[in-house]
Formats: C-alpha cells, sequence, structure tokens
C-alpha cells in the first residue's frame, strides 16, 4: 500500500463539531466495556465518535482480547476532541479520529496493535509517537 497522507485516506475535515452544532447528533456513544476511556476532560467526549469509528474500535478491541487475553484492553486517550487541542485540521474534531494504546500502557506492543488496527478495517493507521498510534476513518 502506498504512503498517502490523513486527508487523502479519509477525506478532508470541513468543519468543527460542536455540541451545538446538527451534527452532533449524529455522533454515537462508545459504552463497549471491552475498551478502556481515558476521559482526562470528564466530559465524556472520548466515548463520542462516529459510528464508522466506533464499529471499528469495536473490532480493534475484539482482537486485542484474541492477541493478550482479557487482562489486557483497548484504551482510547482521545476520540471526539471539543476542546481545540490537535492540530488544526484534525479528524479528531469530527469525531472521526482516536488516539489508543493498550491499558497496561507497554509500548513495546504498539507496533502490533498498529498492525491489529489495519486488520480491524480504520482507514489510515499511524504510529505517531512512542505513546499511541493514531487511527481514523472516512466519514
Amino acid at each position: 500500500m502506498p504512503n498517502v497522507s490523513e486527508e487523502e485516506a479519509i477525506g478532508a475535515v470541513t468543519r468543527r463539531i460542536s455540541r451545538r452544532r446538527p451534527e452532533f447528533r449524529q455522533l454515537v456513544r462508545n459504552e463497549n466495556s471491552d475498551i478502556v476511556f481515558k476521559d482526562e476532560e470528564a466530559t465524556g467526549a472520548d466515548r463520542l465518535m462516529t459510528r464508522r469509528l466506533s464499529e471499528r474500535l469495536n473490532r480493534l478491541a475484539k482482537l486485542v482480547e484474541s492477541e493478550w487475553g482479557k487482562e489486557i484492553q483497548l484504551r482510547v486517550t482521545d476520540a471526539w476532541d471539543e476542546q481545540g487541542e490537535h492540530g488544526p485540521e484534525s479528524a479528531h474534531y469530527e469525531g472521526r479520529a482516536a488516539d489508543v494504546t493498550l491499558s497496561d500502557l507497554d509500548t513495546t506492543k504498539l507496533g502490533r496493535l498498529g498492525y491489529l488496527a489495519v486488520q480491524a478495517g480504520f482507514d489510515w493507521v499511524y504510529f505517531e509517537d512512542r505513546a499511541h498510534v493514531h487511527v481514523s476513518v472516512r466519514r
């Protein structure tokens, strides 16, 4: 697969979704108990996302369990961003991106997690840094 930018893979970010915008009602809340949501903002924003992203995260959670057992879970550190913590064109603002790691915080497993994310069907997977893997989906 050729290297492509995130925008080429998932499409451009057209607008930031806020709680006041009509598009906000299209976001779904992921309640999967097999996923740990960091929720550092204490607003539940990390559970809010597009249906497509939610479905891919659920698939990835199953692959993580198959790989490492029930004692290690998929961990979402960021999904929908309502506070402007990402770059200006981030898919997090539309609920189409998530930053993921594992509940045991073992960074040596991130390469394998990225591979599993590709298997789960994300449209773009990026080993962003030594702390997490960035995943995103098209509309």
